[in-house]
């Protein structure tokens, strides 16, 4: 599964070099840094502070590569907002910014100023000579079973749809077999390994790696488009929607139904996306921790400001079979131990949005 090749680009216990150190800061837009590390809200020239409870926006990023923070008087390049975020020493800042350039975060541009000429930032384009594939069925049942699902007709969906693929992912000097959550615009895409394990940073690990980013354009909205589908589940990352789409065969409505996975309980959606979903019905399919409470609350407000018919399915006090409380969709699926029990939750989720 795993193919070592040479040694990662940034060693962690390397001697700081300022030239290495200055190429990272470059590669290393702040907004990149802010959404790998997991921060609320949305990195933009005037936004609210990831740091702390803003109401009025009292952030500023200019040229996204310095930060301000106007309530306190602090600010500085992407090594002491990492610092500040992370609440870490400025060599363990340092190691992480390194890290991230080495890893190749994908740069998510800040939106421009009306009427700026400035060109944008050329994002990192993960994709770029990868041979991606439709996964064979040992490797959709060895992904049904690495997910503890007990059925696999989800994956066959997204495979025959184009959205999951299976490629070899280079990473920090080694290369890795990984499944690939995309569609057929190939305008996103998110990569998780097949073996399970997260990927390493330094000192730190993440279970998705962002291959192309287009806020715009989220995995699995091409395939709602042009296949026009009336109902789309809307889904907080990779996981959740391959189960939705599981959830969907076994309630008999998978022709009708579209996923749409935003990565990343922080991101809200964008008018191009409201646009994209005019006319259909979208159910949120809500995880269970605060953080996917507040999402939730986000998308499903812009939907209804959108005129966007919508509703939310609660999965709260919902248990798995060994009692543990599922924490989404994709946990939900493991709860039953057979099809009986799969199947009427499928209906009690979903058959109500088909008429």
């Amino acid at each position: 599964m795993i193919a070592r090749t040479t040694r990662p680009r940034w060693p962690a216990r390397a001697p700081l070099d300022r030239s290495a150190l200055d190429e990272a800061k470059r590669r290393v837009p702040i907004s990149a840094a802010w959404r790998a590390l997991g921060l609320p809200g949305e990195p933009r020239r005037v936004c609210c502070s990831p740091f702390r409870e803003d109401r009025h926006p009292s952030f500023s990023i200019t040229d996204d590569t310095l930060w301000h923070d106007h309530a306190d008087g602090t600010g500085g390049d992407v090594v002491s907002f990492v610092k500040r975020a992370a609440a870490c020493t400025d060599a363990e800042a340092i190691r992480r910014v390194l890290d991230l350039a080495g890893g190749n975060v994908s740069p998510v541009a800040l939106a421009p100023r009306q009427g700026s000429t400035k060109p944008s930032r050329t994002p990192f384009d993960g994709l770029a000579g990868l041979d991606l594939q439709p996964p064979t069925l040992a490797e959709i049942v060895a992904l049904a079973d690495l997910r503890a699902w007990p059925v696999f007709a989800g994956l066959e969906i997204a495979s025959r749809r184009g959205l999951l693929r299976v490629a070899d992912v280079p990473h920090r000097g080694e290369v890795f077999a990984a499944w690939i959550l995309s569609d057929g615009g190939r305008k996103s895409a998110q990569a998780r390994r097949l073996d399970g394990q997260p990927w390493q940073g330094d000192g730190f690990t993440f279970k998705s790696k962002s291959l192309r980013t287009d806020a715009d354009n989220p995995p699995g909205l091409a395939d709602v488009v042009a296949n026009d589908r009336p109902t789309v589940l809307l889904c907080e990352g990779e996981p959740d929607a391959l189960a939705a789409l599981a959830f969907a065969w076994l309630a008999d409505v998978s022709d009708r139904i579209g996923v749409i996975a935003l990565t990343g309980a922080s991101k809200g959606l964008p008018p191009a996306v409201l646009d994209k979903l005019k006319g259909r019905r979208v159910r949120i399919l809500r995880q269970t921790d605060p953080a996917g409470h507040r999402c939730a609350l986000v998308w499903l407000e812009s939907l209804q400001a959108a005129g966007i018919a919508c509703d939310l399915a609660n999965l709260d006090g919902l248990n798995r079979a060994d009692g543990t409380p599922a924490k989404d969709a994709a946990d939900l699926l493991r709860r039953p131990a057979d099809l009986e029990d799969l199947e009427p939750l499928a209906v009690a989720l979903l058959a109500d949005l088909i008429p």
